[in-house]
């Protein structure tokens, strides 16, 4: 998407949207009222921040293998600077903290994430309980090295990384894995792709998991696959937060709807 069209979709979605604190349903009003509450100083990251920082800071050059979509900022087959990927494909800072809470806040003690890159969104899903089980998926042996040799400098010990395809670790892993209680598809910024892997894993999920789809307004293609997820008879209940969605299955919400959510303004600087 080009950045003409990417800032009038943006601009429509916050004329469109109402505030992350409107939910009629006292469970989304809870649970968004944690996630976008960044004065919590138990949920506090600096030792990941500051891995970002000497990531964004490395002029070290590495060739891609982009097994996906990629993103506006990714080629496959060329070399590119670890500091370009790290300021352009990583989820921001208040993105990760979003997600972090968002753990806590459910108490997930298994978390699935597609598309580790450099290994930032994985470390605050881990760090932010030692009793919370992190499996992260990367394709880019370069990326996954990178991301391995920070989660033990950081001693996170909780999270298992393959470095695989996502269509290899589903042919070879998913049928020997536990259920989730939060998936986070990342990574592959494809339609087509990104509903193959959601029901492949769609033996994982309980009424109780939350989907995270990232990018979900990254082109039309990823709007039109999105609204395919918000209309599946499982889905419960989705959330558009424009850069990213939730899909709920929980069969408690009164009714299926589809809510569309600004973020407060600190989210938008990625």
């Amino acid at each position: 998407m080009n950045l003409m069209a990417s800032t009038f979709q943006f601009l429509k979605h916050r004329i469109k949207a109402k505030r992350w604190d409107s939910f009629h349903s006292p469970y989304l009003f809870r649970l968004f009222s944690t996630c976008c509450d960044e004065n919590n100083d138990s949920m506090s990251y600096p030792e990941i921040e500051k891995k970002r920082d000497e990531f964004k800071a490395s002029k070290e050059t590495i060739e891609r293998t982009d097994h996906g979509a990629g993103s506006s900022f990714s080629n496959p087959g060329i070399q590119q600077r670890i500091g370009t990927i790290a300021r352009h494909a990583l989820s921001s800072p208040f993105q990760c903290g979003f997600l972090a809470r968002m753990a806590q806040y459910i108490e997930a003690k298994t978390i699935l994430e597609f598309g580790s890159s450099l290994g930032i969104s994985s470390a605050y899903l881990a760090y932010c309980s030692p009793a919370t089980k992190v499996i992260t998926i990367e394709g880019d042996p370069e990326l996954a090295r990178r991301a391995k040799k920070m989660f033990a400098e950081l001693g996170l010990v909780n999270i298992r990384m393959f470095q695989s395809t996502f269509e290899d670790f589903i042919s070879t892993e998913s049928q020997t894995l536990f259920p989730f209680d939060m998936v986070f598809l990342d990574g592959n910024h494809q339609s087509k792709a990104l509903l193959t892997y959601y029901h492949s894993l769609k033996h994982l999920y309980t009424p109780n998991t939350i989907i995270i789809v990232d990018d979900i307004s990254w082109s039309r293609d990823m709007k039109e696959g999105w609204t395919t997820m918000i209309g599946l008879p499982e889905v419960t209940q989705s959330v558009d937060c424009y850069h990213f969605g939730l899909l709920f299955f929980n069969p408690g919400f009164l009714q299926k709807e589809n809510h569309i959510i600004n973020l407060p303004w600190r989210s938008v600087f990625r």
